[in-house]
This record gives C-alpha cells, sequence and structure tokens, in this order.
C-alpha cells in the first residue's frame, strides 16, 4: 500500500473571532481528501475545543518536513 507523507497545520477558532494556538497534525494517506478528514480527525482529537459548538477547525496543508530532531522544517522542491 502506497502511503504519503502530510503535514497539516490546524488553526482552532471560534465564532467570535478568537484563535487558539496553532499545531500540527501529521496524515499518511495516499488520497489527499480521505487524508484531509483523517487530519480532521485527529486535529479534533488532540484539542479539547472540539467539545464545544463554536469552535471550529481550519485545516492547512503545509510544505515542511521533520528534521531529526523533531523540528519542522520548510521544504523546497
Amino acid at each position: 500500500m502506497e502511503t504519503q507523507i502530510r503535514i497539516w497545520r490546524v488553526e482552532p477558532t471560534c465564532q467570535t473571532g478568537a484563535q487558539a494556538p496553532a499545531y500540527f497534525v501529521q496524515t499518511t494517506e495516499k488520497d489527499r481528501s480521505k487524508a484531509e478528514v483523517s487530519a480532521l480527525k485527529s486535529a479534533q482529537q488532540k484539542s479539547r475545543l472540539s467539545n464545544f459548538n463554536n469552535w471550529e477547525f481550519i485545516l492547512t496543508r503545509m510544505n515542511v518536513r521533520l528534521d531529526k530532531f523533531g523540528r519542522y522544517i520548510k521544504h523546497h522542491q
């Protein structure tokens, strides 16, 4: 089975405009639509804000990779 590592930036945003700190999630599905659904599920599992109806999670696919120290660095290709 083929996999493709995608890293997503998650921005929790309230309906009033307030934002919580952004964080990253990683998916390994080959299909982009399935990867986006998987990223949303893992983002909701990581944050307790998903328990409230007025918070939504904005996903942005990033061009970053993990280095050997666990940091996200820009990937140019």
